[in-house]
């Protein structure tokens, strides 16, 4: 999953960037591929572990 979701995002980013400006909806496009590419990212970050995440064991009450 995490494979096709890189896949996924950086195929949206291509699209963002170089999308031509002859398409009337080309405006449209890039928002939806924008959109995709944070989703994308946000996605993927949340499986990332922080530096400053303490461990939760030490937190028993």
């Amino acid at each position: 999953m995490k494979k096709l979701l890189i896949v996924l995002v950086v195929v949206a980013a291509f699209f963002a960037l170089y999308l031509p400006k002859d398409n009337s909806f080309a405006f449209y496009f890039k928002i939806l591929a924008i959109v995709i590419v944070m989703i994308g990212v946000m996605r993927l970050m949340n499986k990332v572990p922080s530096k400053n995440q303490k461990d939760n064991q030490d937190d028993v009450a």
